[in-house]
């Protein structure tokens, strides 16, 4: 082969491939400004953003400070508590069984509908990063659990022989098998730190990207909006990328995945009686949270007019079941949808970032942006693109499931032993067919670990679209009754869905328990 053949099939670099994907998504978004959107003065060009974020770097600057600052401070806190509460479980099971459903609870509940209240009982900055720690716990501890639940059983019980207990474990075989999975929990976390951030300041902040945003479509500048978005994605990328740096610094071989086996989290017993127990143990949770917030209004001091307690909400939908019924089936609807969108889209990327670094340069960038870009803020934005029905709900619910998933996913895949990837090269099996034969059956836990994650997610995407753009179901059911003061209502609505979304995350999780057993 001549040189000037190897020069013409020599692959492109990785700057090159890196550009791919985010050059792309440019150059679409440049010509549908320049056509179909260009009387509108909604969707602005990329050029026009760029420009206006330039221009307004001044002014952005102690935005961006403000809400760096929250979400670093979420991030931190949140993580923290995840990764303790994971060592907690993994060493106390019955701790596990009462306390995980509790953070499921807490976990689900809609964001639009409590941030103004954690404003009311919270002070300065405090409701923020409480918002962006709740944004990143959960995801984390879901993650840091299937890492420790990786470990391999033979490492354990070699453990063991020696006369090692739980802890020694841990130290030993544990903490070392979660590497892989901590990081991609992680990185999930980095972006919603700072979309967290912003929810919380665009729902209740007096500074930040998300007040910025507030004070922008007030006077509807959607230019300056679209460019204060972009700082938050570009800000969300960069705590990304650093937390993608420090997998690369202190664990490179985490991405290799030599060390990982297939999580052994499968339970004994029929579909049906996990269940039962799965469903037992749900309503259990949400009955625990239910004496918790009962107990924090009593202690807060709020007025009773604006702070409902659960008796309260039980008189109300006892006469008034019929109200909520009817949008909550819309919701679910809709959340269906998108959360089908979302997990499927994350699946089949996921098997193309594996097999493809060219697929992987392309697809990540973006999909960091899709999950940094504030969705409260550029909700009304996809309206006008996709209008104010349901395709609207399901962009929003999809993009939501979507990132979690992602990430989730790749780190399950590449997290196959060397061992499983060599024997399928060692009978001439290709990337495809290391896919199809290694990585995927190895992946399957994290698979069905972020679809379990993403089922009360894609309810709550739901929610924040009704609330801010398509006027039905639940979301907007509760938006009225903010606005009217109907705070029986609104209490009752915030119940309905989170009950709603612990319910769906336990039926996740016993179908996930079932179907571990079969590709264990």
């Amino acid at each position: 082969m001549s040189a000037l053949t190897r020069r013409r099939t020599a692959p492109l670099s990785p700057a090159v491939t890196r550009l791919a994907g985010p050059l792309a998504v440019l150059s679409g978004w440049q010509i549908l400004a320049m056509t179909v959107f260009s009387g509108g003065g909604t969707v602005p060009s990329p050029v026009a953003v760029a420009g206006r974020a330039v221009q307004d770097l001044s002014f952005a600057l102690p935005h961006i400070a403000q809400t760096a600052q929250e979400a670093a401070w979420g991030w931190l806190w949140g993580n923290l508590l995840a990764i303790a509460a994971g060592v907690v479980f993994v060493l106390v099971k019955p701790i596990e069984l009462v306390a995980f459903r509790f953070f499921v609870a807490l976990y689900c509940l809609p964001l639009v509908a409590i941030a103004p209240i954690l404003t009311a009982i919270l002070e300065g900055d405090d409701p923020q990063i409480v918002v962006a720690a709740q944004g990143v716990f959960f995801t984390t501890l879901v993650a840091v659990m299937l890492g420790f639940r990786s470990a391999d059983a033979t490492s354990l019980d070699l453990v063991a022989a020696a006369g090692g207990g739980r802890w020694r474990q841990m130290r030993s075989v544990r903490v070392w098998a979660a590497v892989p999975a901590l990081f991609g929990g992680l990185r999930i976390a980095a972006p919603a730190a700072v979309l967290g951030a912003v929810i919380g300041e665009y729902l209740g902040g007096r500074k930040g990207l998300g007040v910025a945003m507030v004070y922008s479509q007030q006077t509807l500048d959607a230019t300056r909006t679209w460019g204060l978005a972009l700082d938050a994605a570009l800000l969300a990328g960069v705590a990304y990328g650093l937390t993608a740096l420090a997998e690369r610094l202190i664990a490179p071989w985490a991405r290799s995945g030599s060390t990982a086996a297939v999580p052994s989290t499968a339970r004994q017993g029929s579909l049906g009686r996990r269940t039962v127990v799965a469903l037992a143990t749900g309503l259990a949770g949400t009955a625990f949270i239910l004496v918790f917030w009962q107990v924090l209004i009593t202690v807060s001091g709020l007025s009773p007019f604006f702070a409902k307690g659960p008796l309260d909400v039980w008189t109300y939908l006892s006469g008034n079941l019929d109200q909520v019924l009817g949008p909550l089936g819309v919701t679910l609807r809709n959340a269906a949808l998108g959360y089908a969108a979302g997990t499927v889209a994350a699946v089949v990327l996921a098997s193309l970032v594996v097999v493809s670094p060219f697929a992987e340069a392309a697809v990540m960038p973006i999909a960091v942006i899709l999950r940094t870009v504030p969705l409260v803020a550029m909700t009304p934005l996809i309206a006008l693109i996709f209008g104010r029905g349901v395709l609207t709900v399901i962009v929003i619910a999809g993009l939501v499931t979507f990132f979690p998933c992602l990430v989730t996913v790749v780190a399950g895949m590449r997290a196959t032993p060397r061992s499983a990837v060599d024997l399928v090269a060692t009978y001439g099996g290709g990337p495809w067919r290391t896919l199809a034969a290694a990585r995927l059956p190895y992946g399957m836990a994290s698979i069905f670990a972020a679809s379990r994650v993403a089922a009360p997610t894609a309810l709550l995407g739901a929610l924040l679209a009704e609330w801010l753009a398509t006027g039905e179901g639940l979301g907007f059911l509760m938006l009225r009754a903010s606005v009217n003061a109907q705070y029986n209502l609104l209490w009752s609505a915030v119940v309905l869905v989170t009950a709603v979304s612990i319910v769906t995350y336990a039926i996740a999780a016993a179908v996930e328990s079932s179907l571990l057993r079969r590709f264990s």
